[in-house]
């Protein structure tokens, strides 16, 4: 797997680059799939049939891959949360042999693509899944190693800090020091503060770090977001 630093980085740059509307959940999937160069994602939650909630789609195809799942109960974002593993790098074949219903609806009205599914994990259970999709060509820019540490990345960025105790044992001190850096990263990527400090969590995550080492390098500027087009896992 590629350096987990370069990896965040990738990220990193495109949510910068995203227009600042939206929810967080829809940002990031658009990031994801854009690191991964795939034509679309989504990133659902739940999966009883009561609880299963799609928490983004980045088109129309996306939503409808997901509805479709929803309605067969089976499918790459299904397989990926009972199983706890990635499913990608399917041939259309064996997608056909594992999905055929889902294969036979999607086929009634798209052309062939090829379908790819990570488990958000920011710990030992699953939260949800992120997914995308390709032209049946097409396979995705980065290891499945790869993206599942991003996807696990996203949940972090989601969900909030790394750990259940690590909102209610944190210090003011601490959250001071959490909020400035995130002023500084907000300065330095020109983004909203949710997003900022979603990266913050997400590059804590990377690094087994917790939230509030992360907040003082920041401030103490060895760690600076905008530089992160480097790709030797330095902190610039």
């Amino acid at each position: 797997m590629a350096d987990p630093t370069a990896l965040l980085a990738k990220l990193t740059r495109v949510l910068a680059r995203i227009e600042p509307e939206g929810p967080l959940s829809l940002r990031l999937c658009v990031a994801f799939s854009e690191v991964l160069q795939a034509a679309g994602g989504s990133i659902t939650v739940g999966y009883s049939s009561p609880e299963r909630i799609t928490l983004c789609s980045t088109n129309e195809l996306s939503g409808r891959v997901e509805d479709a799942q929803e309605v067969l109960r089976e499918g790459p974002s299904l397989d990926a949360y009972r199983t706890g593993e990635a499913v990608s790098g399917l041939t259309m074949s064996e997608q056909r042999r594992r999905w055929p219903m889902l294969s036979d609806m999607l086929a009634a009205d798209v052309e062939a693509i090829s379908l790819h599914a990570f488990p958000m994990r920011p710990d030992t259970q699953v939260m949800g899944v992120v997914s995308v999709y390709l032209a049946r060509a097409r396979s995705i820019a980065v290891t499945p190693e790869e993206a599942q540490f991003l996807a696990n990345a996203v949940a972090v960025a989601l969900l909030g800090d790394l750990t259940p105790d690590s909102i209610t044992d944190e210090r003011w001190s601490v959250r001071d020091k959490v909020d400035q850096a995130t002023g500084m990263v907000v300065a330095q990527l020109h983004i909203k503060p949710a997003d900022a400090l979603a990266l913050l969590r997400a590059h804590a995550f990377a690094h087994s770090a917790t939230l509030a080492e992360v907040a003082v390098q920041v401030l103490s500027r060895t760690l600076n977001f905008s530089d992160t087009e480097s790709t030797d896992g330095s902190h610039q």
